[in-house]
């Protein structure tokens, strides 16, 4: 008998590429038109109908991209094996904690028909598997009553007009940078070989690290010495940290996104707030840097210098730089958010 495991599925879509999904199924997981909608951010978003089942072997999609203004469709093997490894090994998010659980399986759906699964727990998640989707058309026999909106004439466009769909802060960033080009979520799956050094002052600690990077992948690894290992490139950084003086301890966050938007955190910190991955992220500092200067092969640690005696709490980050093979190069695009929790 397969052994069964709780889980539960869900669609994931960049922002500014809003989707709608037709149908599909994942397993025993079924997706369809209604509540198929997904905007939440690449890599974005959890699951919450929970099935006890075993894994998937397989994935089927058919969507509706507004913005390209197609329909893609594929039918792929996962990688049950992959899968099941890590839903059997879990994960320590903590010193001394006991191991998690991986329990969602999440579909990224980028432009031009580009399918990304990752597992997800809580504050990890990485990818298993990379599919190619293709155009299709939808046969007018198979269209039932309920389906019919999806085929309405300008459907697509005015979604996109719908400030649900794409929300006036996302509207307002793509006036000012731009849609990103389809391939850039194909990019952002190369990998580098770096780990993030922190420099506290004297006698703090970290109690906890959290990394999300630009491929969708995201991890929370202070569970002892954070390894050398291959990671795509960051875009955010949320540093808990302490100090300790006799049996006080005070607590504290610094928080680090790479991007143009100042006001980045502050939309982070309201509610419904999210810190998903700047729509201006391949233009940024970091992203140039890492693609014509930093050789993959090679190790390179990433300095996080905090200071908070600065008395603004945008500014504790007071040296931020990338360091391989004896050069440093210096990062100065950065929003920045500190303070006392």
């Amino acid at each position: 008998m397969e052994k069964k495991y709780e889980w539960s599925a869900d669609v994931s879509a960049p922002k500014e590429y809003p989707v709608e999904v037709y149908t599909g199924a994942a397993g025993g997981y079924f997706f369809s038109q209604m509540g198929g909608f997904s905007n939440s951010g690449w890599g974005s978003g959890i699951g919450d109908t929970e099935i006890i089942a075993p894994l998937p072997d397989r994935l089927d999609m058919t969507w509706l991209s507004y913005v390209d203004n197609k329909f893609y469709t594929g039918d792929w093997k996962l990688p049950t094996e992959k899968i099941q490894k890590l839903f059997d090994e879990g994960f320590h998010s903590r010193p001394g904690a006991e191991k998690e659980s991986y329990e969602i399986i999440k579909i990224g759906l980028a432009p031009k028909g580009m399918v990304v699964v990752w597992v997800m727990g809580v504050g990890h998640q990485v990818e298993v598997a990379r599919f190619q989707a293709h155009e299709t058309t939808i046969d007018p026999k198979l269209i039932t009553e309920d389906e019919k909106y999806m085929f309405r004439e300008n459907y697509s466009k005015d979604r996109l007009t719908n400030d649900f769909v794409i929300s006036k802060d996302v509207r307002q960033q793509l006036g000012l940078y731009g849609y990103p080009a389809p391939e850039v979520y194909e990019a952002y799956r190369e990998k580098y070989m770096w780990k993030p050094k922190v420099i506290l002052p004297e006698g703090s600690k970290i109690t906890s690290l959290y990394i999300k990077m630009c491929n969708g992948e995201f991890e929370d690894p202070y569970d002892g010495p954070i390894d050398q290992k291959n990671r795509a490139i960051p875009f955010a950084f949320h540093i808990f940290w302490s100090i300790s003086s006799g049996k006080k301890e005070e607590r504290f966050v610094s928080r680090i996104a790479f991007t143009h938007d100042t006001e980045y955190w502050a939309k982070y910190l309201e509610a419904d707030g999210d810190d998903d991955l700047p729509l201006d992220f391949d233009r940024n500092e970091i992203r140039q840097l890492f693609k014509n200067h930093i050789d993959k092969n090679k190790f390179a640690e990433m300095v996080i210098k905090i200071d908070p005696t600065k008395q603004e709490d945008n500014s504790w980050v007071t040296n931020f730089y990338v360091e391989q093979g004896g050069k440093i190069y210096n990062v100065n695009q950065i929003c920045q958010d500190s303070g006392k929790l």
